[in-house]
């Protein structure tokens, strides 16, 4: 066996070594910007949800608050049969304060909704900050 065989041989065992420790690194790195936009994902689309449903309580005043709880869980005002990523009744509260004068609101307060992690060593469900949504009706002259 020559020389150059055998450098040749011992590169290709050195280099696959290395692909092998930098794929692992790149792997976490991947799978912790996966789970971190999709918990950014969740917690935005549920802060709309709760602006857009605030907002619909305003504009409606007939509206009750379990209308309002309904809108931020189902999307329509009577109940549905799946909440929006995993919304239940217990973990929206709705309250209307100060009705019919100037410093009228109403605030959603989201609470303990799920999300889940894949990233090695953190994987696991977990549960997101709450997300307190208060929308002010005011009598603007």
């Amino acid at each position: 066996m020559s020389l150059v065989n055998r450098k040749r041989r011992g590169n290709r065992g050195s280099t696959m070594l290395e692909l092998a420790l930098i794929f692992l690194v790149f792997f976490s790195l991947l799978m912790g910007i996966f789970d971190f936009g999709q918990f950014l994902f969740i917690h935005q689309a549920l802060v709309e949800r709760a602006r857009w449903a605030a907002r619909w309580g305003m504009t409606n005043n007939s509206a009750t608050t379990g209308e309002i709880q309904n809108m931020v869980i189902y999307g329509q005002s009577t109940t549905g049969s799946n909440g929006y990523f995993g919304l239940s009744t217990s973990m929206v509260t709705v309250t209307a304060s100060n009705a019919n004068t100037n410093s009228w609101c109403i605030s959603v307060l989201i609470s303990n909704y799920p999300y889940k992690m894949l990233s090695p060593y953190i994987s696991g469900n977990y549960t997101g900050p709450n997300i307190n949504v208060t929308v002010p009706l005011g009598l603007y002259d």
